[in-house]
């Protein structure tokens, strides 16, 4: 696997510390949540160690050990943690299990392999465990954790995929004062933004997983969550009405090649992160588009161009937000639309992504400190840190640092109808659903539609996905 795959699945799956944290800055904020929330999932004094696995590296390994020193603080357990390259988890997981090796708690990307190893006996139910905490979680993650009604996984951290995020000096200058709240609504903003000067959509389509989050929103919003999971488990065909109807929705963007900065030859060009970069660029450059599509992750690659991008409508100081990221640059989200205004049922459904936390070896350590991850003191203290965004109902927003990240949690927490991001479940056809998506942007007409969707079927009837 190339290792721009490799960083692609990262970069999706992994929500990203928004800005990097001082040590003496990481460290008062972990001593007050700590010191406020008093760890109530692990008081024991039990000793020991436990070894844990998860694709956190740099800044998220960081922010990862900070939220759980009160656990090694108030059970005298040492964590033992590894991670592992972005991409990798999966395999490795399921190699060490074969062999013998496993780590005592696996945090995997995906619910996948959960299922795989819950299906070979590899993991411990953890419903037991975890006991009255399961109820921090809505119904449906903890669904997506189980397996035959048993339940194998905790989530931990989380990806809000409903996002648009979206420059506010560039909506200012183009008059738009309330944002889009349907597929047409957006539609009909874009022209007003391109009519004001600047391309309304900086469209990230890399090997096609961007376009696919994409798509699938649309699918979501127009299908619901119920056909989603027929869709996703191949209860429901590729041919199926509610295809079309989702792939129209996105013709009617990218069939308008104006829309795109770049047309559609430079859409199909754009690679993530780099689409972030011409809506939120760096000092010295202005942004190129008003928008991008994608997940709440975007804020890490926006804050990384500069300390002086703003969550809001307001920029440092109170100032008004600018173009210039030299100056007072802001960022905000608005949720991913529904089709329209008579077409609303399912608006507050919404997709994501996350990481969730298997017991493969089952010690007092381990099952101690599976407890804790489902309890909601160590998501406060990353949510404080920032780029991180727990699916735990307990984690106060007060905790997240600012507006927007706290809009961007209540919503993902609120959602009716959450669905974990389709292709992420497809399993050995994955890159060929990207490449279908990629061609319905190349050439969006309904013949090539109807050919793409007869692949598609083909594709995932050959790779049994059921």
């Amino acid at each position: 696997m190339s290792f721009s795959v490799l960083l692609r699945r990262w970069e999706r799956r992994s929500v990203k510390l928004a800005a990097a944290v001082g040590g003496v800055v990481a460290l008062s904020a972990v001593i007050a949540l700590a010191d406020s929330s008093a760890t109530k999932a692990a008081t024991k004094h039990i000793g020991g160690s436990v070894t844990v696995w998860a694709e956190w590296t740099g800044p998220e390994q960081q922010s990862f050990e900070a939220a759980i020193t009160p656990f090694e603080t108030q059970t005298g357990i040492k964590v033992n943690y590894a991670g592992k390259p972005s991409g990798t988890m999966d395999s490795a997981t399921e190699t060490a299990v074969k062999g013998g090796k496993p780590p005592d708690v696996a945090i995997l990307p995906d619910p996948g392999t959960l299922r795989i190893l819950a299906a070979d006996h590899a993991l411990t139910p953890v419903g037991p465990i975890i006991g009255k905490e399961s109820k921090n979680y809505a119904a449906s993650w903890n669904t997506l954790a189980s397996v035959k009604g048993k339940q194998y996984g905790v989530w931990f951290k989380a990806a809000n995929k409903n996002t648009i995020w979206y420059n506010p000096a560039e909506f200012a200058a183009a008059g738009i004062t309330s944002l889009p709240t349907t597929w047409t609504g957006l539609l009909a903003d874009a022209t007003t933004i391109k009519a004001a000067g600047i391309a309304p959509f900086s469209l990230c389509t890399d090997v096609g997983w961007p376009v696919a989050d994409l798509w699938q929103n649309l699918y979501l919003k127009s299908a619901g969550p119920t056909d989603y999971d027929k869709l996703a488990a191949h209860q429901i065909p590729w041919t199926s009405p509610t295809v079309t109807t989702a792939f129209n929705l996105l013709a009617d963007l990218v069939g308008t090649p104006s829309d795109l900065l770049g047309g559609t030859s430079g859409a199909l060009s754009s690679t993530y992160p780099g689409c972030v970069d011409k809506v939120f660029p760096a000092p010295g450059s202005l942004p190129q588009a008003a928008m991008v599509i994608e997940a709440d992750f975007v804020v890490n690659e926006i804050n990384s161009n500069s300390s002086n991008y703003t969550p809001g409508l307001k920029g440092t100081g109170g100032a008004t937000c600018t173009a210039d990221a030299s100056k007072t640059p802001c960022y905000d989200f608005f949720a991913f639309p529904y089709p329209s205004a008579s077409d609303s049922t399912y608006a507050s459904a919404l997709q994501g992504a996350g990481d969730v936390a298997t017991l493969t070896k089952s010690t007092p350590q381990s099952r101690a400190f599976i407890k804790y991850l489902a309890s909601p003191e160590g998501g406060a203290i990353w949510a404080h840190l920032g780029g991180f965004t727990s699916p735990n109902k307990g984690v106060p927003l007060s905790a997240y640092p600012d507006p927007v990240t706290r809009a961007d949690a209540k919503e993902l927490v609120d959602a009716k109808g959450f669905v974990f991001s389709l292709d992420d479940l497809q399993g050995s056809w994955e890159p060929d659903l990207w490449a279908d998506m990629l061609s319905v942007v190349k050439t969006p007409t309904a013949a090539n539609i109807a050919a793409v969707e007869q692949t598609m079927q083909a594709q995932a009837t050959a790779a049994g996905i059921k």
